[in-house]
């Protein structure tokens, strides 16, 4: 009898933990469970490529002259969030080809659903967000420009 309420537990516990596909998702995910940081300039070893070359223009423009290039967050495509409803609709689902992952965010936020496509690649030292598009209202990161 024990031993079945182990059993038991066992399987309740693995069954309430949310699975995540790996660690192209992981390094999604943390962006969610962070809203509001990821454009944070101690964030940045986070991204490559297109992703980080904006940043990187964006960081520059304000400096120079306080142009704000980043008005919205990409992680939630808007600029407010209901942090306790996009947490409890949030799934991610990852698909990896060779050394690029997608991972598209899913969730809904103020009762509406939102989609977000994260593009990472494997730099050998873990998954860096390359790329963070809109599937709902035509941007991405990598066909921005911030002067």
């Amino acid at each position: 009898m024990l031993k079945s309420l182990a059993v038991l537990s066992l399987f309740l516990t693995t069954a309430a933990t949310p699975v995540l596909a790996g660690e192209a998702a992981d390094a999604v995910k943390d962006f969610y469970d962070n809203l509001g940081g990821e454009f944070a300039p101690g964030h940045r070893h986070r991204y490559t490529g297109p992703a980080l070359d904006y940043l990187t223009a964006a960081d520059a423009a304000w400096e120079r002259d306080e142009t704000n290039c980043v008005s919205f967050s990409f992680a939630v495509d808007g600029q407010d969030f209901d942090e306790v409803e996009l947490a409890s609709t949030l799934k991610l689902d990852e698909v990896i080809s060779g050394d690029t992952a997608t991972v598209t965010a899913s969730f809904v936020n103020f009762g509406q659903p939102t989609q977000v496509e994260w593009t990472l690649k494997n730099s050998g030292n873990g998954w860096l967000v390359s790329d963070i598009a809109s599937l709902a209202n035509d941007w991405r990161v990598s066909q921005m420009s911030c002067e």
